[in-house]
């Protein structure tokens, strides 16, 4: 039979509960038990170390323990008639403090160890042992001589009747406090359950909700502790998961729009081609062969972002010096600017900055930066490429533009696949160089980001580990 997790929880919180409070409850009652027992036979040894001096007494105005037995059973129904000769001179006020109470057990022995006279001896015969009786009784001696030993039975570590009933009692509270408090762990232990429960319950429910297919459903938080952390992290999920639903089906709209321009164009062409409208000129077959380009470069894009998602593009590694890269790509760009009328330059280090890279990779990164910066610097404008070292380990590389800029609310997702801000919308872009751009960066070990204000420009940076850093 499957069992709730709240049943569960709850069982092992009773469990451990009852334990320990039956292991608290055992110890505490022996260790009451022995140190009430302990103490009980050090007031009982005190008791008959007091009394030894009036019995020595006794003894020396009887000359021997004749009529003894009377004197110690006396003691138990009235203290005060207790003969004016065990009393010493000057002690009248005082005879009280020496006497036990009425419940304890007198024994006197004599110097053999017999019993000779018993306070009780309705409750039975003792046979005591020599050690016992050197321990737990007092010696009774007249001129240096042992002449007897008493005994007070709570000396030797036995309860009386009024002791066992205390010692009961004291138990008893001590159950009834021990239940009390088990009673009471139980209830906060449940309501703690309940508490740990619900939401994981709540998390559960929405688990059901996200596998229907709700991605919009979250859970709240209600604590600051690991299960505020799990609800917050859910929440995050559901929004990541949400947020790339929603990217996949504007990515699967922006394809189906990307390819469909190119696709009708060609269409548009072969059907003119064969029905005879359109002659098979030189012109007509460049235009047919720049359709066809756009669309091998999207299926290439593509085809690099999912490489880069699933850590399967192959890079081939080598020894590059970043600024001889950095002057290459110019070169390859400077015509396209020299047609927009703007100024090109460079702040390279004198001293090569060598980092571990793939050459295509890192030139298809700066070509797509600096087409953008191009595309998007209106004439007389300029474009600058700054190379540098933020530290021993990483280099940085950052492409400055004076062009329109990004609107602040379009920057958070600038590299997203096939996010292009409608101002910043062209028949020649596809909205995959950034995204690619970013994939790249990142499979060299690096990082990139955009600062950029409208109407002033926009700098891109990226950063990538120095051959130093990569050694290391």
């Amino acid at each position: 039979m499957k069992s709730s997790l709240h049943t569960r929880l709850t069982l092992n919180l009773l469990l451990a509960i009852v334990v320990t409070a039956t292991l608290v409850m055992a110890l505490s009652a022996l260790i009451i038990r022995n140190r009430f027992t302990v103490m009980v036979t050090y007031g009982g040894q005190r008791t008959a170390q007091r009394l030894a001096p009036v019995f020595a007494r006794y003894y020396v105005l009887m000359g021997s323990w004749d009529g003894v037995e009377e004197l110690v059973a006396l003691y138990r129904s009235e203290a005060e008639n207790m003969p004016a000769m065990m009393m010493r001179p000057g002690l009248r006020g005082r005879e009280h403090e020496d006497l036990p109470p009425a419940d304890e057990r007198l024994l006197l022995l004599d110097a053999q160890g017999n019993i000779l006279a018993d306070s009780a001896p309705e409750q039975g015969n003792l046979t005591l042992l020599p050690r016992a009786i050197a321990n737990g009784g007092a010696p009774i001696t007249v001129d240096g001589v042992q002449v007897g030993t008493l005994v007070v039975m709570s000396g030797l570590g036995e309860l009386n009747a009024y002791q066992t009933a205390f010692l009961r009692q004291v138990m008893l509270f001590l159950l009834i406090a021990t239940l009390v408090v088990a009673l009471m762990g139980v209830w906060v232990g449940r309501h703690q359950a309940d508490r740990i429960i619900a939401p994981i319950k709540a998390l559960s429910q929405a688990t059901q909700q996200i596998a229907r297919g709700d991605l919009s459903h979250r859970i709240p938080t209600t604590s600051n502790d690991e299960l505020g952390e799990l609800a917050t992290a859910f929440n995050t999920m559901a929004e990541d998961l949400e947020r790339q639903q929603e990217l996949r089906r504007r990515a699967m709209n922006d394809i189906a729009h990307e390819l469909r321009t190119p696709l009708s164009v060609l269409q548009i062409e072969l059907e003119s081609l064969e029905d005879g409208l359109t002659e098979p000129t030189p012109e007509v077959i460049s235009g047919l062969q720049t359709e066809l380009g756009r669309l091998n470069h999207l299926v290439e894009d593509l085809r690099v972002l999912a490489l880069t998602d699933a850590g399967e593009l192959h890079l081939e590694w080598a020894t590059l010096d970043l600024g001889e890269l950095i002057y290459s790509m110019l070169e390859r760009v400077r015509s396209s600017a020299r047609e927009k009328e703007l100024t090109l330059s460079a702040e390279i280090p004198e001293t090569p900055v060598f980092v571990e890279g793939d050459a295509r990779r890192l030139s298809q990164v700066l070509l797509n930066l600096l087409s953008n910066a191009i595309q998007h610097t209106p004439a007389g404008g300029s474009i600058s490429v700054t190379l540098s070292l933020r530290n021993a380990t990483t280099a940085q590389v950052a492409v400055r533009d004076t062009g329109e800029g990004i609107p602040a609310e379009h920057l958070p997702h600038i590299f997203e696949r096939f996010y292009r801000p409608a101002v910043a919308r062209t028949p020649k872009g596809t909205g995959l160089g950034l995204s690619i751009a970013k994939n790249l960066v990142e499979a060299h070990g690096g990082s990139i980001w955009v600062e950029s204000e409208e109407g002033r420009g926009s700098t891109f940076t990226f950063t990538l580990p120095t051959q130093r850093a990569m050694k290391a």
